[in-house]
């Protein structure tokens, strides 16, 4: 894998650079959602017959996956966006496309408000909390961080096991760091009440929004007013990458068509 600084304490943030003979300068940059590395999610993704064999970064956030995880680390969608963003200024990128996945688009949104200058593309796939989400991740931080670490973590890790539905999901979120784990799910909640949509809408340039096949007329409606053209992937619920490689690998071939 390769590796980035992180801080100048030599933590290092970690990421797969694959297809980098192919427009080296404009590559795909992944953003995972909470719990889930992208080094395990998307590999199948950028492997498929439907993918465009762009230069594609499947980063590993810090805190996740690959990438070190220190007890003291800063783990929230701000931080997160502050590292990748000096980790883009610091390569020689022409611009970057950008793909964020749940709570990860509201990363990739910030971050594309940041690099605005060397943005390319913003795809957001099945962005935002559910209900499911929000209950979720508010039983999460109900409890303080130190006892959610002492404690919580290996609870809610025992739930999502005996739920016998989250095997996928059960293998990254299981290696993520706690303290990771309870910051970002502080800030999705912070992120998803703000009106994320409306930034959406306000950031100009091409966009789009990968949803399930089940998402309703309502939800596709308000991404195509935000200024986004939206695929829908059959066969899939919210963990897309998971349910249909091959069909996301599509939906990102025809967004970034777009450009």
């Amino acid at each position: 894998m390769n590796t980035f600084a992180a801080d100048e304490t030599d933590n290092v943030l970690r990421y797969f650079d694959l297809y980098s003979d192919s427009s080296a300068e404009q590559p795909l940059l992944f953003i995972h959602g909470l719990g889930c590395a992208s080094s395990s999610d998307y590999s199948p993704v950028v492997a498929s017959k439907g993918y465009p064999r762009q230069r594609s970064l499947l980063m590993d956030l810090m805190g996740s996956g690959f990438s070190d995880k220190p007890d003291t680390g800063k783990y929230s969608s701000g931080a997160q966006v502050a590292l990748l963003s000096n980790f883009i200024g610091a390569q020689a990128f022409c611009s970057v496309d950008l793909f964020g996945h749940s709570a990860g688009a509201f990363i990739a949104l910030k971050l594309a408000q940041d690099v605005s200058n060397r943005r390319g593309t913003l795809i957001l796939c099945e962005p935002g909390i559910n209900e499911y989400g929000v209950s979720m991740l508010s039983e999460i931080t109900a409890m303080n961080e130190d006892e959610f670490v002492e404690q919580g973590f290996a609870a809610f890790l025992a739930e999502l096991k005996a739920q016998g539905t989250n095997d996928a999901w059960l293998g990254p979120f299981s290696v993520a760091s706690p303290h990771a784990i309870y910051q970002w799910a502080t800030s999705a909640l912070n992120d998803n009440a703000n009106d994320w949509i409306g930034d959406l809408a306000r950031l100009e340039g091409e966009k789009g929004v990968i949803l399930s096949a089940s998402a309703s007329s309502e939800d596709i409606e308000r991404f195509e007013q935000a200024g986004c053209v939206v695929q829908c992937v059959p066969d899939t619920a919210h963990m897309i990458a998971y349910d249909n490689p091959e069909g996301l690998a599509e939906a990102i071939s025809h967004l970034l068509r777009m450009q």
